[in-house]
């Protein structure tokens, strides 16, 4: 065990996927584990936070026993995110599959930015983050703006390290929430 390893997490919406690297690039281990459509406590659908977080536990216990773990690198889509409340809790993703209701749309719509201004298309269900985000804050508005919005990868980089932090390739990636040609964040936003 004198060998120096690195460990891909790769979440995605079906399929989550952990690989185990040596320092010489070589595959050492992999393990997969199709994700649950669950509900939120909050009645919403939400992606599998609980059974991946077990199954990448149980994962990385049974990988360090074949080296060093020196770095876990989470990637991930970019249609998904948490939000950090300052209690430490955090609220579900949303599945950005659901459909949102009619007026919840509706009122999203209304608030978005043009195409110009962030490069997002409109694309169905919750797709585009901002459409999310606009659904958890009026399902829970106390909640929903209080906290820290973490995208999906830098979720699970904060489930493994404590630290709520977000970057611009996940916030550029049809969320109606960056301006790549300013380099900000939108209006929206």
């Amino acid at each position: 065990m004198s060998h120096q390893c690195v460990v891909i997490l790769d979440i995605g919406k079906t399929l989550a996927k952990l690989t185990l690297w040596s320092s010489e690039q070589r595959l050492l281990d992999r393990s997969t584990r199709p994700n649950a459509k669950p509900t939120s406590i909050d009645g919403y659908p939400c992606l599998d936070v609980v059974g991946i977080e077990r199954w990448l536990r149980d994962t990385l216990k049974s990988f360090s026993k074949q080296g060093h773990i020196s770095a876990i690198i989470p990637v991930g889509h970019g249609a998904a995110a948490a939000i950090v409340l300052p209690t430490g809790d955090y609220l579900m993703p949303l599945d950005y599959e659901a459909v949102p209701p009619d007026a919840v749309r509706e009122s999203y719509q209304a608030e978005r930015d043009a195409f110009a201004v962030t490069g997002t298309p409109g694309l169905p269900a919750g797709l585009n983050l901002g459409m999310q985000l606009h659904w958890l804050e009026t399902l829970l508005p106390k909640k929903a703006t209080t906290g820290t919005i973490v995208t999906w990868p830098q979720f699970w980089a904060w489930r493994l390290s404590g630290i709520a932090a977000t970057e611009v390739t996940s916030l550029g990636c049809h969320t109606d929430l960056w301006q790549p040609a300013k380099g900000c964040p939108s209006p929206l936003a």
